[in-house]
């Protein structure tokens, strides 16, 4: 009888050693070659699941973006409102070597999406999902009175929530002299001090 592969779970299996590949080394400096090794394939075995390195930075980045949407989930749990929304960003932040990882990785997209209007799509749905998500956390604050009725529009502070995040992924790569996480935290409790306080 033929040998039943489970191709998501190895296709998993693959994501999960390239991710760690790129996310310690970077994505440019990284051959398919190199991939197909880490995770333990032949060079053409792995063209079945990523037939180039574009499939192979998707399949990162997303990687990098579920990893922390369940984090997320779990610490968040059945909290809303502001409450909700601190929990979310805490795990999108670079506190810690596992999610510099993760902005490592990000950042490598970022430079290699650049100019590519498939890959800017394709960021652009994944981080919809987050727009949304800060949008009813929002909405769910509103209704109960953590801010203040007035104020500046949800999509005024949903652009400058994700510009802000999206900054400390750089900082925290390129100055992690600034960017440490007590200082990361003192910029989100201002900003979200700055939600609660009357227009």
């Amino acid at each position: 009888m033929p040998k039943i592969v489970d191709h998501d779970a190895r296709r998993k299996e693959i994501i999960e050693a390239v991710w760690s590949l790129i996310s310690s080394r970077g994505f440019q400096s990284v051959t398919m070659r190199e991939l197909a090794a880490e995770a333990g394939y032949a060079n053409g075995a792995l063209s079945r699941y990523f037939p180039d390195k574009d499939a192979v930075l998707r399949a990162a980045f997303r990687h990098a973006y579920d990893a922390t949407n369940e984090r997320a989930t779990e610490k968040i749990g059945d909290r809303g409102g502001l409450a909700a929304l601190r929990l979310l960003c805490l795990e999108i932040m670079p506190l810690d070597e596992v999610r510099l990882r993760e902005a490592r990785v990000v950042i490598g997209f970022w430079d290699h999406a650049a100019g590519d209007h498939d890959l800017i799509a394709f960021f652009d749905g994944t981080v919809v999902e987050w727009r949304d998500q800060i949008r009813m956390y929002l909405r769910q604050a509103r209704a109960t009175g953590e801010i203040p009725a007035g104020g500046r529009p949800d999509q005024l502070i949903i652009d400058s929530l994700l510009a802000m995040l999206m900054g400390l992924q750089i900082n925290a790569l390129f100055m992690r002299a600034d960017a440490t996480p007590p200082r990361q935290l003192a910029l989100l409790d201002d900003f979200m001090a700055g939600l609660r306080r009357p227009s």
